[in-house]
């Protein structure tokens, strides 16, 4: 298996897609969100035309109101992987969602931990002062797993996830368990580029997904019952298109909230790809296009 990650907009699934090409390879996802059916614009899911000239594993396997952990991830990954690797072919695990990746990768398993009394200070603190959108928000954007586990409006419940995210004890190494062998000689390449470059381009992919339908996709799942209490549906765009369409927001505030998050979400990404312990080989995608990236990465598988 090969693992290709990086930040939201670096453009790794074209390089995974080259990749695949080259190599005779198969996609596995590794974005928390893409797993969902009916969220696909905003998702930046690979299109149709690149969906059938390489087969993709993981994308669209559960419905909006499904729960969908690391535990899921790692199962499914295996099992995929086994059965790729089984007709001769190489997985490519590609995304961005870092605890999954590195949930994978060093066979971690969730354990709560022991209570932090300093940390669950400062974030009742943040609770009192900023209210609890702020730290429902850190939870989903980092840790979907917790945050699909929990009711969201507890805010004690809340707070404990957090914890269990904050606490250096709260990790594991444990057997993956169902088959799928060498996590410890996976080769993990990493999509980069310089965030005055990034922001802007992610902002512009916002601007070109709403004329790409991102408004009457949301609007469907809305009127498919999906509501905004659900931790899907609070992924960056759906919770901001959603309050809009609801009569709750204007649009100014709308797309400036989705940026935003955007650019959050870059920076915790970058934060979690900084704790995988192992090598990490990266490429500038401002330096590079994905062509050229997949050309380089090939070279080195072989």
């Amino acid at each position: 298996m090969i693992v290709i990650l990086g930040p939201t907009g670096t453009g790794k699934s074209e390089v995974g897609i080259n990749l695949a090409h080259q190599i005779d390879g198969e996609i596995i996802n590794a974005d928390s969100r893409q797993v969902y059916r009916g969220m696909t614009i905003g998702t930046a899911k690979p299109d149709l035309a690149n969906m059938k000239s390489v087969p993709h594993h993981l994308f669209d396997c559960k419905d909006p109101d499904e729960n969908f952990s690391v535990f899921d991830f790692k199962v499914l990954v295996s099992d995929a992987a086994c059965e790729i690797q089984s007709r001769g072919k190489t997985p490519i695990l590609v995304g961005g969602t870092g605890q999954y990746l590195i949930a994978l990768l060093e066979n971690w398993t969730l354990d709560g931990g022991p209570p932090n009394p300093q940390l669950r200070e400062h974030l009742t603190d943040r609770l009192s002062r900023i209210g609890l959108g702020n730290l429902v928000e850190e939870l989903t954007s980092t840790s979907p797993d917790l945050a699909n586990s929990i009711d969201l409006h507890n805010p004690r419940r809340v707070i404990r996830a957090l914890e269990k995210i904050h606490n250096s004890g709260s990790y594991t190494k444990t057997s993956l368990g169902n088959g799928f062998q060498g996590l410890a000689k996976v080769p993990v390449f990493g999509i980069q580029m310089p965030r005055n470059r990034l922001y802007p381009q992610v902002d512009g992919r916002a601007d070109k997904m709403i004329r790409h339908g991102w408004i009457p996709e949301t609007q469907k799942l809305l009127d498919s019952g999906y509501g905004t209490n659900l931790s899907a549906m609070g992924g960056i765009g759906y919770k901001e298109i959603s309050e809009y369409l609801l009569g709750n927001s204007t649009w100014t505030f709308c797309i400036s909230k989705i940026k935003s998050r955007t650019h959050r979400l870059i920076r915790t990404q970058s934060n979690w790809f900084r704790r995988i312990d192992r090598s990490v080989t990266w490429f500038d995608s401002h330096e590079l296009n994905p062509v050229e990236i997949s050309d380089q990465i090939s070279r080195l598988m072989k």
